[in-house]
């Protein structure tokens, strides 16, 4: 059966290899959150989704759904495929969600609450609480909420926690959906190019708990991820101070361990909770 529900979004949840953290997820869905999931399968390989432990996690009333791809196309190809799943099925928002995220109950209608009173929004995103592997909060991480601060904080990095976003989906199509030239910061490019076109705002609400991971970004992604990010910055140059601090910022990152870099983030950031 492939026929949507009569709700308008959809939560596109990314899989490879992680059917604990997908459990996880699952379960975090509010019962009666006004969306149906999508998980797409990355081409798991060591681990396979189970369909029925799946269904089990999800308490939502809406309809779940498994895309296995054949092979693994890498995130921006997994989102892409997701994307066009729902294309063609009419669904007009997309929320992100990944895999060991955890949602707070009422995530998705308080997002669609929002872009009810503000239509002209296509892309919301909002705060995140980081808990360590124990669960405690160690900081909530907030961006500018207002269209103009975003696109100046664009500049420097990603005003948009990935996880916490839902976006109008003819809007991700018109800037041509997750590009595949900006390896491990395709949500960078891609909401990059929204704010350039339409307006985009961030609640100030945590609307996902992230569990901190030292060891959960190799040195080899991070790097590439930095290297994205600077050519982003390159292409958006404007010619401005804070164009050219940011990737001032991005050359300096590069140079740095990203262990001091997670220590350092870390402590400034609890700080500010």
């Amino acid at each position: 059966m492939n026929e949507r529900t009569n709700y308008p979004a959809l939560l596109l949840i990314p899989h490879y290899n992680n059917p604990e953290g997908l459990s996880k997820s699952l379960a975090s869905i509010g019962a009666d959150e006004p969306c149906d999931v999508l998980v797409v399968d990355d081409g798991s390989v060591r681990k396979t989704i189970d369909a029925a432990a799946a269904q089990a996690a999800f308490k939502g009333q809406g309809i779940l759904r498994i895309l296995n791809l054949p092979q693994n196309k890498g995130i921006e190809g997994a989102l892409n495929a997701g994307l066009a799943w729902a294309k063609a099925r009419g669904y007009e928002w997309i929320a992100r969600l990944d895999c060991g995220d955890c949602n707070v109950s009422d995530r998705i209608a308080r997002q669609l609450s929002f872009l009810e009173q503000y239509p002209d929004v296509v892309l919301l995103g909002g705060a995140a609480s980081f808990v360590d592997q124990q669960g405690i909060e160690q900081f909530v991480l907030r961006h500018p909420t207002e269209h103009a601060a975003i696109l100046a904080f664009m500049k420097k990095n990603s005003a948009y926690i990935h996880p916490t976003v839902m976006f109008k989906l003819s809007a991700a199509d018109a800037v041509g959906m997750y590009p595949l030239d900006a390896p491990a910061a395709e949500d960078y490019a891609m909401f990059w190019a929204m704010a350039r076109q339409f307006k985009v705002a961030n609640l100030p609400d945590v609307l996902i708990r992230y569990e901190l991971d030292p060891n959960g970004i190799s040195l080899g992604k991070r790097q590439v991820q930095l290297k994205s990010r600077f050519k982003l910055q390159r292409k958006y140059y404007d010619g401005s101070p804070a164009a050219l601090a940011g990737m001032a910022r991005t050359v300096a990152l590069l140079a740095l361990p990203y262990e001091l870099v997670f220590k350092l983030k870390s402590k400034l950031r609890g700080n500010q909770a």
